[in-house]
């Protein structure tokens, strides 16, 4: 296995984006097997890229990528309370429609994510900003030490590993990377309180930006408290296409604070949309927010 946290600074935007999986994935002494979340893994990269641009959103009231994406940066820069020129981490990143928004409004973002095709999306959509930079690495392996005032973890981004304590990691790197007194926020459409009490969508279908319907069908393991899944496009002739299934551990905001605390977290603070309402068990977005 090699850790290349060390070349970061030294390696090109393509030269970190064409490095291979083999070369990332820290099996935690486990058997290696494909997982979902993968470069090859079927559900990331060309097929998340275009499911991910519905006309429907995900929340009751309806918004368009775009319209998503201007929401979540406006609320990811009033919760953080960010300032230009403030270093943020973007991780994982996908195709970077976060980094660079955050780029564009004067942040300086370093986006990380697993997926080359996703990561070669990001730095086409970012060709023109100096302020932003995207490599290719697994957050398991993070080596970052007080660099970054505040990161940022959008969109039912947390809880893709199957052990506890791969997550767990991943919450200490977090925690590691950013300087006394930064903050993490982590963002995601699972609030416990409304999957218990069957207001949760546990299927729909979303139509997308290029025609086709998006059929998402997923349900809730109580015991090994995650939300199992997949996606299936339905093409205009009818024809469909599937993802590999997804799994994801969620948290509870009481569970996840806990997390929070013994990780070194000081401050820890829930809320129910990127507009800054407390958290309840109504709210479809669960944003906590916790400071080192």
């Amino acid at each position: 296995m090699i850790v290349i946290l060390g070349m970061l600074k030294s390696m090109s935007k393509e030269e970190c984006s064409n490095l291979q999986e083999k070369e990332l994935i820290n099996v935690f002494d486990k058997p290696m097997k494909q997982e979902w979340w993968m470069e090859y893994g079927g559900f990331f990269g060309h097929y998340y890229v275009k499911g991910d641009n519905s006309l429907d959103g995900y929340l009751s009231t309806p918004q368009n990528l775009n319209e998503r994406s201007q929401c979540e940066v406006e609320g990811l820069i009033r919760l953080l309370a960010l300032q230009p020129n403030q270093r943020i981490l973007d991780s994982p990143c996908g195709y970077g429609r976060h980094s660079i928004g955050l780029a564009h409004q004067g942040l300086t973002v370093v986006g990380v994510d697993i997926n080359s095709h996703e990561l070669n999306i990001a730095n086409k959509n970012s060709q023109g900003l100096e302020n932003v930079q995207f490599f290719k690495q697994d957050m398991r392996l993070l080596k970052y030490e007080n660099e970054f005032d505040a990161i940022v973890n959008v969109f039912f981004s947390f809880g893709f590993f199957e052990l506890e304590e791969e997550n767990f990691q991943v919450l200490q790197n977090f925690y590691q990377a950013l300087k006394p007194g930064g903050k993490f926020l982590m963002h995601t459409d699972v609030n416990i309180p409304r999957v218990l009490s069957g207001e949760y969508k546990f299927s729909e279908i979303r139509s997308l930006q290029n025609g086709k319907k998006l059929e998402i069908s997923e349900n809730y393991d109580h015991v090994t408290k995650r939300i199992n899944g997949q996606w299936i496009f339905i093409n205009q002739d009818g024809t469909k296409e599937e993802t590999s299934p997804y799994s994801v551990r969620v948290y509870s905001f009481s569970e996840f604070s806990d997390l929070c605390q013994q990780v070194g977290f000081k401050i820890i603070t829930g809320y129910g949309n990127w507009q800054g309402s407390p958290l309840t068990n109504c709210s479809e977005d669960m944003i906590i927010v916790a400071e080192k």
